[in-house]
């Protein structure tokens, strides 16, 4: 911009200096002309200021200069002696003033106009987007602009009087030089190397990919031709971008493990991925082109299915849901596919074909058929389990009320042995024996009746869990009816499968609570990982826990084997969250740790409940025995009892430490290897 402006100044200078050394041109003429005597007279002169001003821009300093040409030359003609020759020289003068102008000013007009023309077409040039090269018809580049030199990496005029080939690849500036040599003999507007890629080198020699077209013109300097060169890289990169997309769809269409396949109007088989091939049986080439109802559906669905399709494609039907159709594989196989179609039309919104997404649910359907056979049985061992703990309340029921009976008919006893003693006192001693030993009988009686009722509730405390378990797996099986939730409604039978054993193993225990008294129960150690028994158990407690509560397992890195009996384990592990659950608020966290110590095994479960009272803490493992602030809560005091005796069946330790109000610390010893 400076060195423009610096260039108009100095023009405005020169117009400036020709202006004055024009005018002064005008007076020294009529000074001469004033001086010279009659009749000569160099009037005639004055034309030469007028055409002076060719060297002046703009037509109206002509204008004026030809007004003061005319104007001095008439008051020449004044002051003269206005002789004829003097009024012809005047004549002469004045139409070689106007003729001057004339030429001056048509001069001038067509000197603009190619000025604009050029300066047009050096706009054109220069401020193009595309890049624009000129070469003779030797290959050396006579005018380039800014853009190519930017695409090139080249300074402005850096290319000027360079051989073109310095812009190709090597690789291809031999062959480059004929092609051009060809070119120049038999010019004419066309592409450059069509059906080709072409590349082009930059200065700093990396190569990108450009379009070219060539164009000549000819001229008295001789033969040239333009190149329009175009830089690709973005638009190939963009392609490349767009058909790495597509080949990652067409892989995700090829991997998706379900049938995607067109249809056309003529029914035939457009596009089918590999999956759908392989679910069928066929390669796809063999599918392709073929008519799908001849081909693939069953004999007893074929027509239902082609009147369903020419429905749609006739727009009878504007959209269906999801269906299941049987099909015949290559091998002759029935298989059941669930069906989801889509209408595919062109840009008017005809309809053309039918896109289809079908997933064989052969197996899902034997699945869910085997589900409701598991069902049935759940239902069953639910039904046998009831009835057995119905039973059970009901013997009790009856073994209280025969001992109610007896202890009425020994206090009448006793009331006649009263009045006998006090006839007959020599048969005192005898009766108070008798009245003793009597009572202590119904002692006994009472404690038996009391041991078989704590022995009921003890037997509902133990079976509590598992059977909540059952009754919420079984809700939750009944939820699970999608095909995708099959393994789900597996992995509660299976839980429910393991909470009847368990019940059963339970039982038998319970129910010989007098063998476990007299060491009648036997320890049966086996191999197994704790890591996965106690993530058994936590996630059969998390069903039955309190609103917020959370079980929390903290554990070693890797397996825990041990050999220990795993029932016993179980029902240890069992019984402690159990009670952690039950002795702890909502919202409180249950926390277990296992430790690996070499030989010997520590497992930790903390709660953080209500904790137990100091005075009564050396009584908590006593049968029945229940901690003052916890005879609100549902229980019957024997669980520990019977988890301190299991962990000494496998020659363990059970401990604990416990504070009011902040909860309660079980620690459990047991050898990683019990041997008998």
């Amino acid at each position: 911009m400076f060195a423009a402006m610096k260039t108009k100044n100095k023009r405005d200078k020169v117009d400036s200096a020709i202006l004055v050394g024009t005018i002064l041109f005008i007076l020294t003429i009529y000074i001469f002309d004033y001086l010279l005597p009659d009749p000569i007279s160099i009037s005639s002169l004055y034309v030469v200021s007028v055409l002076l001003t060719l060297f002046l821009r703009g037509k109206k300093i002509t204008f004026y200069i030809a007004i003061l040409a005319t104007l001095t030359s008439l008051a020449g003609f004044l002051i003269s002696s206005q002789s004829t020759s003097i009024f012809l020289n005047l004549l002469v003068s004045s139409i070689g003033i106007w003729t001057g102008l004339i030429f001056v000013v048509k001069y001038k007009n067509h000197t603009l106009s190619d000025l604009k023309n050029k300066e047009r077409l050096r706009a054109l040039f220069e401020y193009a987007t595309e890049g624009i090269l000129i070469a003779n018809n030797t290959g050396e580049i006579v005018m380039i602009n800014p853009i190519a030199e930017k695409q090139f990496g080249y300074e402005n005029g850096e290319l000027l009087g360079k051989q073109i080939e310095i812009l190709i690849p090597s690789r291809m500036s031999e062959r480059h030089v004929k092609h051009r040599e060809k070119y120049v003999q038999n010019p004419y507007p066309r592409n450059m190397g069509q059906g080709i890629e072409l590349f082009a080198l930059k200065k700093d020699g990396n190569e990108f990919p450009v379009e070219i077209s060539l164009s000549n013109f000819e001229t008295d300097e001789g033969q040239f031709v333009i190149a329009f060169v175009i830089d690709v890289t973005n638009r190939k990169q963009s392609e490349l971008l767009l058909r790495k997309e597509k080949e990652v769809a067409q892989m995700y269409l090829d991997i998706a493990p379900v049938i995607f396949m067109v249809i056309d109007k003529e029914q035939k088989i457009s596009l089918i991925n590999q999956n759908g091939s392989r679910i069928l049986g066929y390669v796809e080439q063999d599918l392709i082109g073929k008519n799908w109802f001849d081909l693939i559906s069953s004999d007893t669905e074929r027509l239902e299915s082609r009147s369903v399709f020419n429905k749609l494609l006739e727009g009878e039907i504007s959209s269906m849901g999801i269906f299941e159709s049987a099909v015949v594989t290559s091998s002759g196989e029935n298989k059941l596919i669930s069906w989801k179609n889509t209408i595919i039309r062109d840009e008017k919104g005809i309809p053309v074909s039918l896109l289809s997404a079908g997933e064989d649910v052969t197996e899902k359907k034997r699945q869910e058929l085997l589900i409701d056979k598991a069902n049935a049985e759940l239902k069953k061992y639910s039904d046998e389990i009831l009835q057995l703990n119905a039973d059970l309340e009901q013997r009790v029921k009856i073994r209280t009320e025969e001992l109610a009976e007896v202890i009425s008919k020994l206090e009448n006893t006793n009331s006649e042995l009263a009045v006998e003693i006090r006839e007959r006192r020599q048969t005192e001693e005898l009766l108070e024996k008798n009245r003793t030993e009597l009572r202590a009988a119904l002692d006994k009686e009472k404690d038996l009746s009391e041991l078989k009722s704590r022995f009921v509730t003890m037997a509902s405390h133990e079976f509590r869990t598992p059977l909540s378990t059952i009754l919420t797996s079984v809700s939750l099986i009944a939820k699970y009816n999608e095909p995708t939730e099959i393994d789900k409604r597996f992995k509660h039978i299976e839980r429910i499968k393991s909470a009847v054993t368990n019940l059963t193993s339970i039982l038998n225990d319970f129910l010989s609570i007098g063998k476990l008294e007299e060491g009648m129960v036997q320890c049966n150690p086996s191999a197994f990982d704790l890591n996965l028994l106690v993530v058994d158990l936590i996630s059969e407690m998390r069903e039955v826990t309190k609103s917020v509560q959370t079980i929390t397992y903290e554990k070693q890195s890797g397996e825990i084997k041990v050999v220990l009996d795993k029932n016993l384990t179980r029902n240890i592990l069992l019984n402690l969250f159990s009670n952690a659950i039950k002795y702890s608020n909502e919202g409180t966290a249950i926390i277990i740790k296992t430790f690996n110590k070499g030989e010997e095994l520590l497992i930790e479960i903390k709660d953080h409940g209500i904790g137990i009272p100091p005075t009564e803490q050396h009584h908590i493992s006593e049968r029945f025995f229940r901690a003052k602030n916890a005879v609100n809560i549902q229980g019957t005091g024997l669980g520990l009892n019977i988890v301190k005796k299991y962990v000494a069946l496998m020659k363990g330790e059970l401990s604990f430490e416990s504070e009011m109000g902040l909860g309660t610390t079980f620690k459990i010893k047991l050898p990683t290897e019990l041997i008998l």
